[in-house]
């Protein structure tokens, strides 16, 4: 399997976390004291200089999502010297859709006009781009396939997160505060079936008993559900930060150091999900990784989902960190809780 180009796609508004506080404050004021709002505040501040957020991109009046999507996968053909007829399997990983079925590959499949191609979605959470980039691999080796693209759109604030920025109680504010962090983007990743079965690997492990740390229900949610949904609101992001961050954070060292084919590798950039700058730090330490050689978007994008991993290989080449024959080592945290140890020759 050989990477033929990375591209994304960013919504125009760039978002500070003072515009979130001022609307967290603004529309909770309605329901919270001028004490617990000046406390509200405080909080979060501490929480946003513990995650390292500084900076996301969410969309402006008027922009779509689906319009970044496109834009990211005509780029991705640019940069690949490919026209749409050359892609022979398009997979979707985003968490973003609109709609439950069909799958929201056969949109893209023909917005881009990729008629060759058929596609299918993967949804992993967050793992869902690293997921999506395994599956290909086993198809482009095969030789079942010559060119795949693998594409998100993962662009969730205004759906799933906004709802969490009105506060009825201080207590909630643990559970809400992930939200505050996610960031919008759009990626397009092009595989081919050139290169080396051996130069890209990847591990993966599942504790689905953990699958209710981290979830945004659909209404019908307490049908599939054998311990109540524990107050969660449907179609809201909830995640309980402190317990899923330790296991996640353990299970991945664990993960990494057993992965020994990937773990003995010597590795020139790393990129792990940027969930927040303190994981990042905390993984690094606890494998004695090379800081230099670590790539971190957090602070600047935010939390973006499944396109963390993507979009930072595509700005770490743009800005000069990641060039061609490289080996990079990826390392995925995601909720379900899923972990995911990769290493892949750009």
């Amino acid at each position: 399997m050989r990477f033929l180009s990375i591209a994304y796609a960013l919504p125009s508004l760039k978002v500070n976390n003072q515009a979130i506080i001022d609307e967290l404050i603004e529309r909770s004021r309605k329901h919270l004291s001028l004490n617990e709002l000046r406390a509200l505040e405080h909080r979060v501040r501490r929480f946003f200089r513990l995650s390292g957020t500084q900076t996301r991109y969410h969309r402006s009046n008027g922009e779509k999502a689906i319009d970044f999507a496109v834009r990211a996968g005509r780029r991705a053909l640019e940069k690949s010297g490919l026209v749409p007829q050359d892609i022979d399997l398009l997979i979707y990983t985003g968490v973003g859709r609109g709609w439950v079925e069909p799958a929201t590959a056969n949109l893209f499949q023909s917005e881009l006009g990729l008629i060759r191609a058929t596609c299918f979605d993967v949804l992993d959470a967050c793992a869902s781009w690293i997921r999506g980039v395994s599956i290909a691999k086993s198809f482009l080796d095969q030789r079942v396939y010559r060119n795949v693209m693998v594409l998100n759109c993962e662009f969730n604030f205004r759906e799933y997160c906004r709802s969490n920025l009105e506060m009825t109680r201080l207590e909630d504010l643990e559970n809400a505060f992930s939200a505050f962090t996610i960031g919008e983007a759009a990626t397009a990743t092009i595989l081919s079936a050139d290169g080396e079965t051996a130069d890209s690997s990847f591990s993966f492990k599942t504790w689905g008993e953990k699958h209710e740390l981290c979830k945004v229900l659909l209404p019908n949610a307490g049908d599939f559900s054998s311990n109540g949904l524990n107050g969660i609101r449907p179609m809201s992001f909830f995640t309980a930060p402190a317990e899923l961050l330790s296991f996640t954070i353990r299970k991945l060292v664990d993960h990494f150091r057993e992965a020994v084919a990937i773990a003995s590798r010597t590795h020139d950039l790393i990129v792990g999900h940027a969930v927040s700058r303190t994981a990042t730090s905390k993984v690094a330490h606890l494998l004695r990784l090379d800081v230099a050689r670590i790539f971190e978007t957090h602070p600047r994008f935010g939390n973006t989902v499944s396109a963390s991993l993507p979009l930072a290989l595509a700005v770490a080449e743009e800005e000069g960190r990641l060039q061609r024959g490289m080996q990079v080592l990826l390392l995925m945290g995601s909720a379900g809780v899923t972990t995911a140890v990769g290493s892949i020759k750009y």
